[in-house]
């Protein structure tokens, strides 16, 4: 069973950092110091992920760059409890949601993945009200309830009128629409993204970007994004956190104030190519081993 929590999930109509009596809330995230090492069949650990800490106080898109095979991913699962049951997650430190530490799957936590995990037999509709049948989420939305949050997914994704095709009969990025709309379907306050646009063409990655913008906008939520595309990064993120090479640690910590959708007058801009650079200049020094133990936080 899903690990449960008590996070409220319609704050993004006020104050984040509040609850409803007017105390603080618990951060929605929070990692501190936190390690992971991995065992080898030769009985030595591999280490992934050193001293890892950082503070998610409010609904946003956060971006996580750096070098591949850095443990990214490793800290998407961190937060979304789905993990290897067999190894200890996180080797040492925490990870806390809302004040709760996440110690398996966790209900207020859903993840979109790279390729699109879809049920050949069903329908485009049947795939995205899949999720109320797993018996982990959405106990106590009623059948109705279901049908018109589905429509209206359906709706802001752009496949109402493909609500009835089979996966085979969708391009790459129909699919990962749907995929998109089986987990916004169910309102997940964390929703975390494994390079969910990088097997896209130019083209559609460009569009899905567009929609997820919009997505966000009537859908809020906290959401973690994993890519190796700084001007993608730049183009959704409200944040970006940049890692070293393994084991990672996070080394720049960069908030992005430009309003979005960014307009084209502002990615042509002076700001943006210094905000690139910045990026692309932290990654060349993580990627060659040179930017451990040294952090930068940019507002």
């Amino acid at each position: 069973m899903a690990q449960k929590t008590d996070m409220a999930t319609d704050t993004a109509a006020g104050d984040d950092t509040a609850s409803p009596s007017g105390e603080p809330r618990p951060p929605f995230i929070e990692f501190t110091s936190v390690c992971q090492s991995y065992p080898e069949q030769d009985g030595s650990t591999t280490r992934v992920l050193d001293n890892v800490s950082f503070t998610v106080e409010r609904r946003e898109t956060i971006c996580i760059l750096g070098p591949s095979g850095c443990g990214k991913s490793t800290i998407l699962r961190l937060v979304s409890g789905m993990h290897d049951r067999k190894v200890a997650m996180p080797t040492s430190g925490s990870v806390r949601i809302q004040g709760n530490e996440v110690t398996g799957p966790h209900d207020q936590v859903l993840t979109v993945f790279q390729k699109p995990v879809l049920k050949a037999w069903l329908d485009v509709r049947g795939n995205v009200l899949l999720p109320f049948k797993t018996g982990l989420w959405g106990e106590d939305v009623s059948p109705e309830e279901r049908e018109k949050r589905a429509d209206e997914v359906l709706e802001a994704v752009g496949l109402t009128e493909a609500k009835k095709l089979r996966p085979r009969q969708l391009s790459g990025g129909m699919m990962q629409r749907v995929s998109l709309a089986a987990r916004l379907v169910l309102r997940p306050p964390i929703l975390c993204l494994d390079e969910p646009f990088s097997a896209l063409d130019p083209q559609t990655r460009h569009e899905m970007q567009v929609l997820t913008i919009e997505l966000w906008k009537r859908f809020p939520c906290l959401a973690l994004f994993v890519t190796h595309d700084v001007s993608e990064a730049l183009s959704i993120a409200d944040r970006i956190i940049v890692l070293s090479t393994r084991p990672a640690t996070v080394i720049n910590d960069l908030t992005i104030a430009e309003p979005k959708p960014r307009s084209e007058n502002w990615i042509r801009s002076a700001e943006y190519r210094q905000l690139e650079e910045r990026i692309l200049t932290r990654l060349r020094q993580a990627a060659s081993g040179g930017a451990h133990g040294r952090m930068e936080i940019d507002v």
